[in-house]
């Protein structure tokens, strides 16, 4: 292994033509792998829209579940609440 930390790459010589190549295709491999999301643009607005919508759907997916919840609970409770009802006026 050499200085650069990934085994095969060439020595780190700043003023090496063959070194900035290496290092200009390795910034352009990288940039490809990158997603392809709003999150990342350079222009403000682009970025806040699309941070505004992951929150928008994220906030949406926990008022589901929430819901769904509630109304598990409330079902529960109703249902113990009609028997405790029911026993009491059969009395």
């Amino acid at each position: 292994m050499n200085g650069t930390g990934y085994p095969g790459t060439p020595q780190p010589m700043r003023n090496d033509p063959q070194y900035v190549a290496f290092l200009e295709q390795r910034i352009m491999a990288l940039e490809a792998r990158l997603p392809q999301t709003n999150i990342i643009s350079p222009k403000f607005w682009t970025r806040a829209w699309a941070i505004y919508g992951h929150l928008l759907a994220l906030s949406l997916i926990f008022a589901a579940i929430g819901t769904v919840i509630g109304i598990i609970i409330t079902l529960i409770g109703g249902a113990a609440l009609f028997s405790t009802i029911s026993q009491v006026g059969g009395m």
